[in-house]
């Protein structure tokens, strides 16, 4: 009654970065696992994206001058304490582009909850062998 919540381990707090339409930068999103895709959501419009496990084809977790060296050709980091961690999702999409979706967060309690996407994922035989 008036004990904690039990956290669901299906869903991830992080901070949206980059990737989709009407997500807007360094706003907090939710991504929840489904037992086939991937839900992505905001609030403030409300707003919905699903990426079925079968488009994903890696998992990437950097910290952010790795990321902004890979991903933008820039060196440097915002983070005032601590290290800022990118999480990156590479998918196929409908029309056969490579893409990517970026969300980053400061919490070391995220790296294993992100960890647990790419389980699932490699479960449903998709990432075999991607290593982080």
């Amino acid at each position: 009654m008036f004990g904690r919540k039990k956290k669901n381990n299906n869903i991830l707090n992080v901070m949206y970065y980059e990737g989709l339409q009407g997500f807007l930068q360094d706003f907090p999103c939710k991504i929840t696992l489904e037992d086939d895709a991937l839900i992505i959501s905001k609030t403030n419009p409300d707003l919905n994206v699903t990426l079925p496990y079968k488009q994903i084809t890696a998992i990437d977790a950097l910290p952010e001058q790795n990321f902004m060296a890979q991903y933008h050709n820039i060196t440097g980091t915002t983070a005032k304490m601590g290290t800022k961690f990118y999480y990156v999702i590479k998918y196929t999409s409908s029309s056969g582009e490579p893409k990517h979706l970026a969300f980053w967060d400061v919490s070391g309690k995220t790296m294993k909850q992100f960890l647990s996407i790419r389980e699932r994922i490699m479960e449903q035989g998709n990432l075999a062998d991607y290593v982080l």
